[in-house]
């Protein structure tokens, strides 16, 4: 197995909790699992830190990061900041060859949510954004807007049982498909940020009900 698949399930086990928040990634373990050598897996371990996804604690090892209200927030915020700006600069109409990629993989992402194939639609979801910011003029703003994404991996699939909520995220990237025929920047950008709040809330809610009180700002 290459190392992006490697890097790929853990990631995909971070997101659906089976590697919860301070669970320990253990080395020999992964090696057997994957068949890989040991420095195939220090290496996901390194890219893993480099995404914030991980982190190194002196005797323990590899550790899943847990990130704390407050740090749910600011990355969404810088979220928030990234991706309404790509779509503010974004030129409008795109073309009919980009929205006729977007629809393939929305509806692909709409059938994946009705059968409740949830690691399907983690990367559906990932494949029509990263198609949706393909527009944008700016690389090095698109790939961070990339890094960021990953780093909200953390916060989890926390609604994707929720059939009202995730039926929400599938129109709603309709409607992104649909402003991006047009063009009305401003409609684009609204759409991009009603598309973001849901998941920090939840995690939240379920980060206080872990350890108790109003910890947003922790």
């Amino acid at each position: 197995m290459q190392t992006s698949e490697i890097l790929s399930a853990i990631e995909e086990d971070i997101v659906f909790g089976v590697l919860p928040p301070q669970s320990r990634l253990i080395e020999e373990r992964l090696s057997e699992r994957f068949d890989a050598k040991r420095h195939v897996i220090r290496e996901v371990f390194s890219t893993l830190e480099d995404l914030g996804l991980v982190e190194r604690v002196p005797n323990k090892g590899a550790i899943v990061t847990e990130l704390t209200p407050a740090e749910v927030l600011e990355i969404y915020e810088v979220r928030r900041v990234l991706e309404t700006h790509a779509g503010a600069i974004t030129l409008l109409p795109v073309s009919t060859e980009l929205i006729s990629r977007m629809e393939a993989v929305q509806t692909r992402h709409e059938e994946a949510v009705s059968a409740e194939r949830f690691r399907e639609v983690f990367h559906l979801n990932i494949d029509f954004h990263r198609l949706q910011y393909s527009a944008c003029p700016n690389k090095h703003l698109v790939q961070t807007i990339h890094d960021y994404a990953r780093k909200a991996h953390l916060i989890r699939a926390t609604k994707y049982g929720d059939q009202t909520h995730m039926k929400k995220v599938v129109s709603q990237h309709w409607a992104i498909i649909e402003a991006m025929k047009g063009t009305d920047n401003q409609k684009l950008v609204e759409l991009i940020s009603a598309h973001l709040p849901g998941s920090p809330e939840e995690y939240i809610r379920i980060y206080n009900i872990r350890y108790g009180g109003d910890r947003r700002a922790v």
